[in-house]
């Protein structure tokens, strides 16, 4: 049967300045992440997901091996089957990602897509914006 909390207790665990929350997701829990060379890089935990615009930016990826719960942007997953979550980075780009702290803020993910050598979610949308197009919050 599952856990569920009071809202109290939800909302404490949220920081109020941050601009993603984290937030579980029971269709993706625990699929295994596989890189663009197809290795397993951990298991997806949970989401960290931006409120305002209904969007998952990140998944969080927790890698037992080093016991670290890792940020890998939702922009770089290509498929996701019932069995694992591939996604668009090389396996050494997911393994040097840095441990997730919480809140998130913008230094760390410009150091994430430094890392992971792909665009940034925010400069994409505002490319989109500027072109007259609104971006696709169902990605």
């Amino acid at each position: 049967m599952p856990e569920y909390r009071e809202v109290n207790e939800i909302a404490r665990d949220i920081a109020l300045d941050a601009t993603l929350l984290e937030v579980g997701n029971r269709e993706i829990w625990q699929l295994e992440l596989v890189s663009r060379d197809q290795v397993s890089c951990g298991r997806v935990v949970r989401q960290l997901v931006e409120p305002q615009m209904y969007t998952i930016r990140y998944l969080i990826v927790y890698d037992a091996a080093t016991g670290r719960r890792v940020p890998v942007p939702a922009n770089a997953v290509t498929e996701i089957t019932n069995e694992a979550v591939f996604c668009s980075i090389e396996a050494t780009k997911l393994f040097s990602l840095p441990t997730l702290t919480q809140p998130l803020n913008r230094a760390q993910e410009e150091e994430i897509y430094g890392i992971i050598d792909q665009t940034p979610y925010w400069i994409e949308e505002a490319a989109l914006i500027q072109e007259g197009q609104e971006p696709d919050m169902f990605d």
